[in-house]
């Protein structure tokens, strides 16, 4: 049983059921959740295969007044989730994508929510996302309903694997440093 940590950032606009969605991912009541002020931090141990995954969940706030936090939280993520409401016309993905772009994790997630409601978002996902494809961004997109715990699930256990074949296919290893003595120079005379 191998044992690995992940850090996962959720993001978006405000009322888009980030807070929904992670609950529904912790099987936790998704009914009558109150807005997230700042941020709010879960942990979760999560069994996939022979991984013995110990997760952190931040669940960023999507006001407009608490922004500014959001880059503090989402550095060092392996997994960002960039969620959008599928019951809007028009979506924020690209201001999140660029909000992430330096810190570049090694998933980014697309996800649409309220599939549960009427869809009036018809923008083209594909023309959104050509750039950071293009950039070698590992994005997986997907639609779920806060309210169908199996559709959240499938989703975060799609991002982990991918995540945990990135990890495997591309191991961290330490660069080597050799240390020397430093030289010692001839007397000057202000030495």
């Amino acid at each position: 049983m191998s044992k690995t940590k992940i850090k996962l950032t959720i993001v978006g606009d405000h009322n888009v059921g980030k807070t929904s969605i992670l609950n529904s991912f912790l099987d936790r009541p998704v009914f009558n959740t109150p807005t997230t002020l700042g941020i709010d931090f879960f942990t979760k141990t999560y069994h996939l295969n022979d991984y013995t995954i110990q997760m952190t969940l931040w669940d960023t706030a999507g006001s407009e007044r608490f922004h500014s936090l959001t880059p503090a939280y989402t550095r060092g993520s392996n997994i960002i989730i960039v969620v959008y409401d599928l019951s809007t016309p028009r979506s924020n993905i690209n201001y999140w994508l660029r909000k992430i772009e330096t810190d570049r994790p090694n998933i980014v997630g697309i996800l649409g929510n309220k599939t549960d409601i009427t869809t009036v978002n018809n923008e083209d996902l594909q023309d959104i996302l050509f750039p950071y494809s293009r950039q070698n961004w590992n994005i997986i997109t997907g639609k779920c309903s806060s309210r169908d715990s199996k559709s959240v699930k499938n989703f975060f256990r799609q991002c982990i694997k991918q995540h945990l074949h990135q990890d495997l296919e591309n191991p961290f290893k330490l660069p080597i440093i050799s240390i020397s003595e430093p030289k010692k120079k001839g007397r000057t005379c202000c030495t």
